[in-house]
């Protein structure tokens, strides 16, 4: 594993300011959720041990950033980013609020609308497909969430050299979001508390149809004609 950040290594201080950082803010969105959200706040899984984080280490070849392994020492990810974790959807269902749809409607509540990858998912999607299009500087690029409705076609990684965030999709190339970890988180936890877009991708946070899930979107009407409301309103 000798892939390093050069921004971690550089100085013990900064790295630690940007892992207060990241716990500070995830502590605001968890607080939000268990509050307004208990169908996404109770799909977050326990804290990964440290052990499974080295694993993941190994798996991938690369060291976590000391923010990454904050976040994950709070919680492996969500259950249900693979949806087939919730069973078998139903061939018939009896609305937006039957059990599978309301967890389904629950887990894509990162401040991006993806699901957080539990430490297996982690590597899984390294592999493929984020390997697939990064080539040969995929050992750069941990995913951190991908969309669980899009059955994980699509994602948004934590580049180890630059300490940024880009996202992947299927049939398209890598893309740089300019922002960190926890500027996103803590950008996102002011769109909460401010009822507003994110600025990094200007995604609108919604309520899902059965009121206990937190969804993003563009803020386009369409999403309320499907059962989304946006909050606030």
């Amino acid at each position: 594993m000798d892939l390093l950040p050069a921004r971690y290594t550089s100085c013990a201080t900064t790295s630690l300011r940007f892992t207060v950082r990241v716990e500070a803010a995830w502590s605001r969105v968890e607080t939000w959720l268990r509050r307004y959200v208990p169908g996404s706040y109770e799909l977050l899984r326990p804290a990964a041990a440290p052990e499974r984080i080295e694993e993941a280490e190994r798996a991938l070849g690369v060291p976590f950033p000391p923010e990454l392994r904050a976040l994950y020492l709070r919680h492996d990810g969500v259950r249900g980013a693979d949806l087939d974790e919730f069973g078998e959807q139903p061939l018939f269902s009896t609305g937006e609020d039957d059990p599978w749809h309301r967890r389904a409607n629950a887990v894509d509540f990162m401040p991006n609308g993806q699901a957080w990858l539990p430490l297996e998912h982690v590597v899984n999607a390294h592999a493929s497909p984020l390997s697939q299009y990064a080539g040969d500087e995929s050992a750069r690029y941990v995913p951190v969430t991908a969309s669980a409705s899009h059955t994980m076609m699509s994602g948004t990684y934590l580049d180890l050299v630059t300490g940024l965030l880009g996202t992947w999709e299927d049939a398209h190339e890598l893309e740089p979001l300019g922002v960190g970890l926890a500027e996103w988180l803590e950008d996102g936890a002011a769109a909460l508390a401010e009822t507003r877009p994110t600025r990094a991708l200007g995604m609108l946070p919604h309520l899902s149809p059965a009121g206990d899930g937190l969804g993003w979107f563009d803020p386009d009407p369409m999403y309320e004609q499907d059962g989304w409301r946006p909050l606030g309103s």
